[in-house]
């Protein structure tokens, strides 16, 4: 037993060498890194420094602008890396993804509202409507940032977009540390804006220019062309947002702000590994693209599977030791406010053991451009997270909550699985018989 376990310690720690060695790797982790530690550190403070009430209203606002930075990664981020990694068709049609980004803003930030203005006639109560209404603050900056940073990373220029993520951390700690300081959370809210403009606005200063398409691209056959993508992939990432995102927002509409403080609380030590694995999926994704488009299904084999063992590299011993040393650790960052952690940071565990394994099979399905699959796998994974979530979080709190998400991930994975294996994608189709 002991040799197995050398074993295995001795090829992750390889495996981790031959990331580090890997420079592009190396600044993309340090790049995501960056947003994530001032995201963390951020976080921590408000839930340290601010009752659970008053925390659990900002982390309702965060998950909420969470919620639409997701579908807007489905809507134009994801379309973007998987259709532009050809330079030259960057450059064509940079001018029609600059606007399906700024529709796209447009249309979360006045959903958003709509909804701040809609729940108090519902009965929603008065903390909910201003955590909606934060949250569309949030989206323009938040947004263009996101794609903006995207679009340095598409043009390989990862040093530039480590200097906009320092920027972007510099702006979070500070209002957080402002709002510390005088005992207003709305210092943080302002920090969080002024954070991702100034990041927005580096991005677009540092990135190279492009040469001038020969023609503007007309915006309504553009959408046509990626329509059926984008609509699946849309449609996909609201299923996903059913077992990922809404429970937490479930928690705090049956059982008010302060379980939502409790899940965002535990929730900031397992950010490393969110870290991690976006990283991991900033830089992998379109070197798997490129991997199918130069090797084939076969190309893409290989890259998705050195994907998982490096995000398995990553998780398995920080989970290990967050799980060992959680009940320590966490009194010694917040007190004895939140109470015993070990169940909460088990069902963490789960969740990213789960999101190891089923990431590569909803990736290849996005690369090898059937989103389509992807949303059967993941509706009926929906519907499992949200009735879990409904039907638990009355009895079980947070547990209810973290139960559906659990649940909706590994529903996901295995109806992922049996969808690839089923119908095969990386197939080619059979010519239809001609008419007579």
């Amino acid at each position: 037993m002991t040799r197995r376990k050398s074993g295995f310690w001795f090829r992750a720690s390889g495996l981790l060498l031959r990331l580090a060695a890997d420079r592009v790797r190396t600044l993309s982790l340090l790049e995501q890194g960056i947003i994530s530690a001032a995201n963390f550190v951020a976080l921590l403070l408000l839930a340290r420094h601010f009752d659970p009430r008053t925390f659990g209203a900002f982390s309702f606002a965060w998950l909420s602008l969470h919620f639409v930075l997701n579908l807007h990664r489905s809507a134009v981020v994801v379309p973007f890396v998987v259709h532009t990694a050809d330079p030259a068709m960057l450059a064509a049609e940079a001018p029609a993804w600059r606007r399906l980004n700024a529709l796209t803003t447009i249309l979360a930030a006045a959903a958003l509202g709509l909804a701040a203005a809609i729940v108090p006639a519902v009965g929603a109560p008065a903390w909910m409507s201003a955590a909606l209404f934060t949250a569309a603050m949030f989206v323009p900056p938040a947004f263009v940032y996101e794609f903006r940073r995207r679009w340095l990373i598409q043009q390989e220029r990862f040093g530039a977009a480590v200097a906009a993520a320092a920027l972007y951390g510099g702006g979070m700690v500070g209002g957080v540390g402002w709002a510390v300081a005088s005992g207003h959370i709305g210092a943080a809210m302002a920090g969080m804006t002024c954070a991702n403009a100034g990041a927005a606005l580096l991005c677009v200063i540092l990135a190279p220019a492009l040469p001038e398409p020969a023609r503007t691209p007309a915006f309504a056959p553009f959408l046509r062309r990626l329509a059926h993508f984008i609509g699946w992939s849309v449609a996909s990432n609201l299923a996903y947002n059913g077992y990922g995102h809404l429970p937490p927002l479930i928690l705090g509409s049956l059982a008010g702000p302060a379980p939502v403080a409790l899940f965002q609380a535990m929730r900031n030590f397992t950010q490393p590994l969110s870290t991690a694995a976006t990283a991991i999926d900033n830089f992998d994704k379109p070197r798997a693209a490129r991997a199918l488009a130069a090797g084939g299904p076969a190309g893409l084999a290989r890259a998705l599977a050195h994907t998982t063992a490096a995000m398995a590299a990553m998780t398995l011993p920080y989970l290990v030791v967050l799980v060992a040393f959680g009940d320590t650790l966490v009194p010694l960052v917040y007190g004895a406010r939140y109470g015993d952690p070990t169940p909460v940071l088990l069902w963490f565990a789960a969740v990213h053991v789960a999101v190891v394994f089923v990431y590569p099979l909803e990736t290849a399905m996005v690369l090898l451009r059937r989103p389509d699959l992807l949303f059967f796998g993941r509706v009926g994974s929906a519907a499992v997270g949200i009735g879990l979530s409904l039907a638990l979080v009355p009895t079980w709190g947070l547990g209810g909550a973290m139960a559906g998400i659990t649940a909706g991930i590994v529903a996901s994975g295995l109806g992922s699985l049996c969808l690839l294996l089923r119908e095969k994608p990386w197939m080619p189709k059979p010519p239809r018989p001609g008419r007579r």
